[in-house]
């Protein structure tokens, strides 16, 4: 039982020596460390606080290269440097059709990317040799941790966000709605997006006079 996993079990009444339903095993606190491990992935979604700059050797007159991460899943890019000259803009396939129809042909200094699904990047224009490479700066989602032994990639000021998210998601499995979401409006206020779901979003404001 790691500490978060510790937090969690305090906040929901739950015995830390003698735990009547999550015990301290990998089995039992499969539960929370599920809800935990979606709490990561979130906040690092959010807030790009897990960042990494990955090298791309580039090949001459390839277009077209594959993210092999070792480590966490690429989430979003950051910036994209070529080593050496600068940094490249992002665009998309429209934007390349209508710059030149035969933009794959094109060589010469990469200067813009595109995305392609969750690990492909396409350069334009080609390298003109192999003798160049690119620097992404890019946001990381961690792999999910699977003991207490695992390292957890969580900055600490986020640490009680993760907590409490997990405890909203125990009470929601419970059918309490009502503590549910205070416990992802501490989550929310801790992550520093509550202004995103104001609590008056479900209300309708409107001036009204009153004539004599």
């Amino acid at each position: 039982m790691n500490e978060l996993e510790t937090h969690v079990l305090e906040l929901i009444g739950e015995s830390i020596d003698s735990p009547d339903v999550f015990t301290d095993t990998d089995e039992g606190m499969e539960p929370i460390r599920d809800s935990l491990n979606d709490a990561i992935e979130e906040i690092s979604m959010v807030s790009g606080a897990n960042k990494r700059t990955y090298t791309l050797p580039l090949r001459a007159n390839t277009n077209w290269y594959r993210l092999s991460m070792e480590q966490g899943v690429f989430a979003w890019p950051v910036n994209v440097y070529v080593v050496g000259y600068g940094r490249c803009d992002q665009k998309d396939f429209e934007w390349l059709v209508l710059y030149n129809p035969r933009w794959m042909y094109d060589t010469g200094t990469p200067e813009r990317y595109c995305l392609v699904g969750k690990d492909w990047i396409c350069i334009h224009p080609a390298p003109a040799t192999d003798a160049s490479s690119i620097e992404i700066e890019m946001v990381v989602i961690p792999d999910r941790y699977k003991t207490d032994a695992d390292r957890i990639k969580l900055r600490d000021e986020f640490k009680w966000a993760a907590v409490h998210y997990a405890v909203s998601e125990y009470w929601a499995s419970r059918g309490d709605k009502a503590t549910a979401l205070i416990h992802h409006g501490i989550y929310l206020k801790k992550l520093g997006v509550i202004e995103l779901y104001p609590e008056s979003a479900d209300k309708r404001w409107q001036y009204k006079t009153v004539k004599e």
